[in-house]
């Protein structure tokens, strides 16, 4: 990890410029984890509108660290699930190539150092998805809503790699509507569930503004048989039954089913066409 007190922090980029201010942010929340503290490293220092800096990478070795030693299933559960917005976000995954958050420094910072800081934040990211289990078990016990466990979902994904997973989750981390474009019109659609019966329902219009008019019904597909061989997606159903996400495991096989477009008559599958991927 880069030392706290080194002077490359000053040359690392932030939001607003160096980041000389997040090592002292860091050992405050080593000392006492705050509401008041976490907010201004997190939201001001490392992920200012869904941007990651170079400061992320150096920063989130210590917040990893952090969640490993608390006592405080609360304070694991708001770094495991924060620094899984980080992962999420990040530009480049795992390629062997130097972050594109570095290349930008000025002056530059030497190619060794920085694989070293990114070597850190990689192995950080291992340690974090390795506390899926335990935090699965504890959003359980501790009876978090959907809406809680489906943030847990996106960073569990996001620690193992599969980034479009956890867009979609965060994307739709309400889950009463999703967005998908028909890839033979290129016409969007508006997919809500049903009330009060099962089922999801594509449509033409938004129907917040237009009404409920010219509604397709999605045609789901059975995911309960897939396996540990069928990717990303089979992932997501089992994690999401391992933590009993009672939305998800109800929303998934329409999410994976097919649709007649609504504007053009056109059946399409609509996991692949929903934003972001």
């Amino acid at each position: 990890m880069l030392d706290l007190s080194s002077p490359v922090w000053q040359q690392l980029h932030s939001p607003f410029g160096s980041s000389e201010a997040v090592p002292g942010l860091l050992q405050q929340l080593q000392n006492e984890y705050t509401t008041e503290v976490k907010d201004e490293l997190y939201w001001e220092h490392l992920f200012h509108q869904d941007t990651i800096y170079s400061s992320t990478y150096a920063a989130l070795p210590y917040l990893s660290e952090l969640a490993r030693l608390s006592d405080d299933p609360e304070v694991k559960l708001d770094i495991y699930v924060t620094c899984g917005m980080f992962v999420a976000n990040q530009m480049t995954v795992q390629s062997g190539k130097q972050p594109p958050e570095f290349a930008h420094q000025n002056p530059p910072l030497a190619e060794e150092l920085v694989q070293d800081i990114y070597t850190a934040y990689l192995t950080a990211v291992e340690h974090l998805g390795n506390l899926s289990e335990e935090i699965f078990r504890y959003a359980e016990s501790a009876q978090k809503d959907d809406l809680e466990k489906r943030y847990i979902l996106a960073a569990d994904a996001a620690y193992r790699g599969d980034r479009a997973v956890a867009g979609i989750l965060l994307t739709y981390s309400e889950g009463d509507e999703y967005n998908a474009a028909c890839p033979s019109c290129y016409e969007e659609m508006y997919i809500w569930p049903n009330e009060n019966r099962p089922g999801m329902t594509a449509y033409p219009d938004d129907p917040v503004f237009s009404g409920k008019e010219g509604g397709q019904a999605v045609k789901p597909s059975a995911l309960s048989s897939i396996g540990p061989e069928d990717g990303p997606l089979a992932r997501l159903w089992q994690a999401a039954h391992a933590i009993k996400n009672s939305q998800l495991i109800e929303q998934l096989p329409y999410l994976c089913g097919h649709v007649n477009c609504p504007a053009c008559g056109k059946e399409l599958e609509i996991w692949p066409e929903l934003f972001p991927l």
